[in-house]
């Protein structure tokens, strides 16, 4: 295949065409849209917004997000091809280049081979008509010179002129690359711009939606401090003797650990943390228990594997409750009645909640 050929069909491989446009502002416009109506929710809690409507701005707002995750994620691949096609135009152009060069060089090669293709004709053309009889000095050198000139103004110039078009439609296939790597390169441009835009809309709506759940989880602790403060009161109330609102176990160390858990209530989770400034869910386990003599270790997986299985039939106020495999997502402290005392993630305090069956792992008790 010739050069010509050969760049001719590597560009009508690359068609001169555009991305879908309209598609991407569609999705930019659609992420403006979805960005106007998630900026109305207000980003600070107010005291007459009851949780149920709280609840909804917040699914309407988990919606719109997991929207936004598809439209940065189609967008992003969409830059993606871009990419990868500005990059096989960028080699079509090198290869490209690179024909019209062998072109060029094969016209220069060409005009000097042909040249010496004369001198050699016009050479021996004389020299068998000097030794033919037949033929004067005067016709010897008028016919080699009409074979030189039919050589050097005839195939000479045929040769060179068809490799000199042959270099311009090499060009003119080259400034057709050029031409759609511009339009590539432009293409490029705008897609990163719009997903620029996009990911900017989704980490909007992402902090809205942050704060929506922040506010869900302060009517939420506050109706559970409201209802753990009934609890305690109502078993004060029948428990005079009792000052700490919780079961009285005095003469066991699980009842110990469970009075010291029930001391932490309102803790702010901390990670790490092993102190009332602060606690994560094993340090309030390991502190609990350690009130009550009792060691283990600060981490959750640890302390499953250093406690004694306990079926969940059996189990027993200061009993441990382990989620995730081995135990090591999470631990709770069972204080009976289906209930625990857990330190449960950041942005929460040790609070009272329904024991969870999902997740579950196990439920241990510690020696002792």
């Amino acid at each position: 295949m010739t050069n010509v050929g050969r760049v001719k069909r590597l560009s009508t491989q690359w068609p001169n065409r555009k991305l879908s446009r309209s598609g991407l502002f569609l999705c930019s416009l659609a992420l403006v849209a979805v960005c106007s109506s998630a900026v109305m929710v207000s980003p600070r809690p107010a005291g007459a917004i009851n949780l149920k409507t709280e609840r909804a701005k917040a699914n309407a707002l988990y919606l719109q997000v997991q929207k936004l995750n598809s439209q940065v994620d189609t967008l992003g691949q969409k830059y993606n091809l871009t990419q990868i096609k500005l990059q096989q135009l960028n080699h079509l152009i090198t290869n490209s280049r690179q024909a019209v060069i062998d072109a060029q060089r094969q016209v220069t090669t060409n005009r000097a081979g042909l040249r010496q293709a004369a001198i050699n004709a016009y050479i021996n053309a004389g020299a068998q008509m000097m030794s033919n009889p037949l033929f004067s000095t005067d016709a010897a050198n008028n016919g080699a010179r009409t074979v030189y000139n039919n050589i050097a103004e005839g195939d000479l110039s045929t040769s060179v002129s068809s490799l000199q078009l042959s270099t311009i439609r090499l060009t003119s296939q080259r400034q057709i690359l050029r031409d759609q790597q511009a339009a590539a390169q432009h293409a490029r441009d705008e897609a990163a711009n719009i997903y620029k835009q996009a990911v900017g809309a989704q980490r909007q709506a992402q902090r809205l939606l942050n704060g929506a759940r922040g506010r869900i989880a302060y009517y939420l602790r506050q109706a559970q401090l409201k209802a753990e403060a009934a609890a305690r009161a109502a078993w004060a109330k029948k428990h005079p003797g009792n000052h700490h609102g919780y079961p009285p176990q005095p003469n066991t160390r699980a009842g110990k650990a469970v009075a010291f858990a029930y001391s932490m209530i309102g803790v702010p989770y901390v990670w790490a943390g092993t102190s009332r400034r602060g606690v994560d869910c094993s340090g309030l386990t390991m502190l609990a228990w350690r009130a009550a003599g009792v060691g283990l270790p600060h981490y959750s997986g640890s302390q499953m594997s250093s406690t004694i299985r306990v079926p969940l039939y059996a189990l027993k106020p200061g009993d441990l409750l382990f989620y995730g495999r081995g135990g090591g997502s999470h631990v709770t402290m069972y204080i009976g009645n289906r209930r625990m005392i857990e330190a449960a993630s950041a942005g929460t305090r040790v609070h009272i909640s329904p024991v969870r069956y999902s997740g579950l792992a196990g439920a241990g008790r510690p020696r002792g």
